[in-house]
């Protein structure tokens, strides 16, 4: 099978920065990490957390994109479901975005359906893709039968390969939920990309991180303006059956190193570092 070979920054580029402040040296001891023998994409932004998005370093991203124009690499930016509090904040920001980075970004991904209209609109230069929650499939390895079998996207629907059809997407995002997943009846056209080895497997409105600093009447609180709190703290849960799951900000990860796509000869694969960890 052909492989694209990218490397998600999502969720967790200032922890890697604070690590590795060379981007460059960052992105090639990641391809080693993740055994590529070249980076070709970069993804940046969140799928999960507006307050990342917004609160987003402009010096870090600077740092990204002269990396980027060294080594040929393109980049995507990856939106979260903005509430209706930031919805004119976050237009703003992109707005900024696609106009200073143009050198390198050249597709968004969206997670949901007025964003997805509003930049095809506004953006209809820009390749779109599906983000990760779209797809509502079940997960959860602890159901070793539901696990163990090989799945078969519940979104590949007639209304589905409309939305292809009518905002000209040009590839749509997955977790690797199963042991294995049938991709064969993906709408025409489509490129099929897989996270690994991370699946995230649920995201809440309220951040646990966000609330570390605040009195307990402020605690649990959804939305609220933090101070960034998951590039310095994530929680790693081990067990007994053997399973690892990792909390980053308002989403829970578990570890699936082993999913097997089928149906497709070409596909993307997304590298994401959300260990924070980058072999030195």
């Amino acid at each position: 099978m052909q492989k694209t070979e990218c490397i998600s920054l999502c969720e967790i580029m200032h922890d890697l920065y604070q690590k590795e402040p060379n981007v460059e040296k960052l992105i090639d001891r990641a391809c080693k990490e993740a055994g590529f023998s070249k980076c070709e994409r970069i993804y940046f932004g969140s799928s999960f957390c507006g307050q990342y998005f917004l609160n987003m370093s402009k010096k870090e991203i600077n740092l990204l994109v002269e990396a980027c124009k060294k080594q040929n690499i393109k980049l995507t930016m990856v939106l979260p479901i903005f509430t209706e509090k930031h919805l004119e904040r976050a237009k703003k920001k992109i707005e900024s975005y696609i106009s200073e980075l143009r050198e390198v970004l050249d597709e968004v991904t969206v997670n949901d359906y007025g964003m997805l209209v509003y930049l095809h609109t506004h953006y209809s230069h820009l390749k779109l893709n599906m983000g990760r929650l779209f797809m509502k499939d079940y997960r959860d390895p602890r159901y070793e039968d539901y696990f163990n079998q090989t799945l078969k996207p519940k979104a590949f629907t007639t209304y589905l390969k409309k939305l292809v059809q009518d905002y000209h997407i040009g590839s749509i995002e997955f977790d690797p939920s199963h042991k294995s997943i049938d991709m064969s009846e993906k709408p025409e056209g489509i490129i099929i990309a897989l996270y690994t080895p991370y699946c995230y497997e649920t995201v809440g409105q309220i951040c646990q991180m966000a609330g570390i600093s605040q009195p307990i009447e402020k605690k649990f609180r959804p939305n609220e303006p933090c101070q960034q709190e998951c590039n310095t703290h994530k929680i790693h849960y081990f067990i007994e059956e053997g399973h690892t799951w990792l909390k980053l900000g308002r989403a829970i990860y578990f570890k699936n190193e082993s999913c097997e796509i089928k149906g497709v000869n070409c596909m993307r694969v997304i590298y994401s570092l959300l260990d924070g960890e980058v072999e030195q």
